[in-house]
């Protein structure tokens, strides 16, 4: 059996880790205070400045609302979209998180959003997803590939808004920024990407029809035949394998199409 070495912590850290382990025990409960910082140095025996670290950090990651020098002591926070999209992004920009696993999330998380945005969007969400489209047509027609990922981030966000679910929305929010660099990066490496842009934007316009005509089944589908098809052809072994799932219901195989040129395979 292999040992690791003990790391020391700091006493900041350890405050650190106290304050949050008492919010998961439910011991601290959002809109308690804490102890002014007089107390919390008589608490855990450390210096005003070490006190005023950890709340530092706390404060950083969302977990308390803290004035320096604040008597009536730190607030937790009340948990919010907000935090959640900041941890989510902090989890999906690991090294650990492949792209394969980016576009397995991405197609579960978007897919979705379209069936329930079919199902439930009102007529403004309706009216904005038509906006979104409609810029995103006049830039491919104007612009090429020059700022296809802002428009493309821009649609797809208002199909989320439309979804009428916010954790989808955060989450969606969160790895569609990821995948817009990844969107950029695939294109500054196709060698026809204006054709692959307007393919896309057809692509758009066929899921905002599906939306429009309120059918959840065909623009969850129409999402992901346009997501995977986008990739399709830069994938390798592995990542084809962790989409397979995803694609297995089609009437065979989806063509990558990377030119834009030929008649793809329609998911049911």
């Amino acid at each position: 059996m292999a040992f690791t070495p003990v790391q020391k912590v700091s006493a900041y850290e350890s405050i650190v880790l106290q304050i949050e382990s008492a919010v998961e025990r439910g011991e601290l409960k959002p809109g308690d205070r804490l102890p002014g910082e007089r107390k919390l140095m008589t608490d855990f025996s450390v210096s005003r400045a070490t006190v005023r670290e950890a709340l530092r950090v706390l404060q950083a990651t969302g977990l308390i609302e803290s004035r320096p020098g604040d008597p009536r002591g730190a607030v937790i926070s009340h948990y919010s979209p907000r935090l959640l999209e900041k941890s989510m992004s902090q989890l999906a920009r690991l090294d650990s998180v492949s792209r394969g696993e980016l576009l397995q999330f991405r197609l579960i998380l978007e897919s979705s959003a379209c069936r329930l945005a079919a199902r439930d969007c009102s007529e403004e969400d309706l009216t904005l997803i038509e906006q979104r489209l409609r810029e995103l047509q006049d830039s491919v027609a104007a612009e090429g590939a020059e700022h296809f990922s802002e428009h493309v981030s821009l649609f797809q966000a208002a199909i989320r808004r439309a979804s009428r679910n916010q954790l989808l929305e955060v989450t969606g929010n969160v790895v569609g920024g990821i995948m817009s660099e990844l969107l950029s990066n695939r294109l500054s490496t196709d060698a026809d990407r204006i054709a692959r842009v307007r393919r896309s934007a057809q692509d758009a316009a066929r899921l905002v029809e599906a939306i429009r005509a309120r059918e959840p089944e065909q623009a969850s589908a129409i999402q992901v035949e346009n997501i995977y098809r986008f990739y399709a052809d830069d994938l390798d072994d592995a990542e084809r394998d962790a989409l397979a799932q995803f694609i297995a219901g089609a009437e065979g195989p989806i063509s990558p199409d990377a030119g834009g040129r030929g008649p793809a395979t329609r998911l049911p």
